[in-house]
């Protein structure tokens, strides 16, 4: 739908921090559960080898997931704008409410489909928007409809380590460094907890 800003995504200092700091964690941790034997297959085929069988399943792992990422955000995206655009909201820029259930992984640093859907469905909208009549005072607007604020996730009874913390702690955000500072990004806009969490699970309250 957006091939032009799926490519230019990857390119975006906040992503590349999300990718570094959420998307491939899950790479690493599933291999490191290796068994004992494949750990030892892989001593023994080499070091030249494992290291090119290395870089093929994280490059396969990598492109799956925003595959995935950007196809969840393109199926919702439809459905939003060919909702928003029918019934009483057409050409109301009234955007239908739509929830989505999604593993953590998936929508945690807000980065993965949940980041996406604001960029696809305004490629949608544009694309499928009807043409507002001379001075109508929704026609500056209509191609660009949805913003961050569109968007609103919640982690349901996050854990730790579901946050990638190194601590018993909850992580509630990843860009803490100087460098990375300017592209801080929170774990969600809000936790809930289906009972009240223990002390010493969540460091400080949110903003």
């Amino acid at each position: 739908v957006d091939a032009p800003g799926f490519v230019a995504l990857t390119q975006d200092p906040k992503f590349q921090l999300y990718t570094d700091r959420s998307l491939i964690k899950d790479y690493y941790s599933d291999d490191d559960k290796d068994t004992d034997a494949q750990q030892d297959n892989n001593k023994k085929s080499g070091k030249a080898a494992t290291a090119a069988a290395t870089t093929n399943a994280f490059q396969n792992y990598f492109a799956e997931r925003i595959l995935t990422h950007e196809a969840g955000a393109t199926a919702l995206a439809r459905y939003a704008v060919s909702k928003s655009q029918s019934g009483n909201n057409n050409n109301n820029n009234n955007p239908t409410l739509v929830v989505a259930v999604a593993p953590v992984a998936d929508v945690r640093y807000l980065g993965g489909i949940n980041g996406r859907l604001p960029r696809v469905a305004n490629a949608l909208w544009k694309t499928t928007a009807q043409p507002s009549l001379p001075g109508d005072a929704s026609s500056s607007q209509s191609s660009s409809i949805f913003n961050e604020n569109a968007v609103t996730t919640i982690l349901l009874n996050p854990t730790a380590a579901g946050t990638l913390s190194t601590t018993r702690f909850l992580r509630l955000e990843i860009g803490t460094g100087p460098e990375t500072l300017a592209y801080q990004t929170k774990v969600a806009d809000y936790l809930w907890f289906s009972s009240s969490p223990k002390v010493n699970l969540i460091p400080r309250l949110m903003n």
